[in-house]
């Protein structure tokens, strides 16, 4: 919250603007306010607390002119060197890194301030149209979306830190094509997947079990350990005296 000051018969509130693309300290914002006559003590600090909100919701909704320059990509390099990294695990920034090169070429030279959804929409198109180099198949619509959902995240940061006031990609995406249904085994199928298991090793039968038995997802299967098995409840369960 802003940052409330005595000036005699007034009160000067600060809020800090944080720090520009180029590292350097933004001016801090001020505003002297004088509170009406006839406040008790405790009214005045009410009435003071909800000014300094106002004030601070007013100034972090409203860009600073001097950062009405910077670009997509000048705000990227910010973004990787000053916020990424604090936030984010080293996979999913390795992936949103991928993502960057994928819009950058496209979106890179336009100002925060002046992207706008068609911006994405013609984005999103553009990619459907390239080729992965891993495969030479056409981009997956995950890839797409993958790409939708890292320029929500850069967008949402720059909004929180007062370049923009609003995330211009929001709302832009939308899915291509048919939405393919999951193929889920019948019981014929389950069955024999039961009784090819019984083959297998202890290991790779419980495992498998397991996820069939309780729709448990791999990771959280594969983060239980063996000492977590309680084999005197299971015992106890089996006797059938409980």
């Amino acid at each position: 919250m802003a940052s409330i000051r005595k000036r005699g018969s007034s009160y000067l509130l600060v809020v800090s603007m944080g720090y520009d693309h180029t590292g350097k300290r933004r001016a801090a914002q001020q505003k002297t306010v004088k509170p009406p006559e006839g406040l008790t003590p405790k009214q005045r600090e009410k009435w003071l607390n909800e000014q300094a909100v106002l004030f601070e919701r007013e100034c972090k909704d409203t860009p600073l002119a001097t950062d009405r320059t910077i670009t997509l990509a000048q705000y990227i390099q910010l973004w990787l060197r000053d916020i990424a990294p604090n936030k984010l695990a080293k996979s999913t920034l390795a992936r949103d890194k991928q993502d960057i090169d994928r819009f950058l070429p496209y979106l890179g030279g336009y100002k925060l301030v002046d992207l706008r959804p068609e911006h994405f929409r013609k984005l999103y198109a553009e990619l459907r149209k390239q080729t992965s180099q891993n495969t030479g198949m056409p981009l997956s619509e995950y890839t797409v979306e993958g790409v939708h959902a890292c320029l929500c995240g850069i967008l949402s940061d720059a909004m929180e830190s007062g370049f923009i006031n609003h995330n211009p990609a929001w709302r832009t995406y939308k899915y291509s094509g048919k939405k393919k249904e999951k193929v889920i085994a019948d019981e014929e199928t389950m069955q024999k997947i039961i009784m090819t298991l019984e083959n297998e090793s202890l290991k790779y039968e419980t495992y498998y079990k397991l996820i069939i038995a309780t729709g448990m997802r791999r990771g959280e299967c594969c983060g239980l350990k063996w000492s977590d098995i309680d084999y005197e409840k299971i015992a106890f369960i089996s006797s059938g005296t409980w």
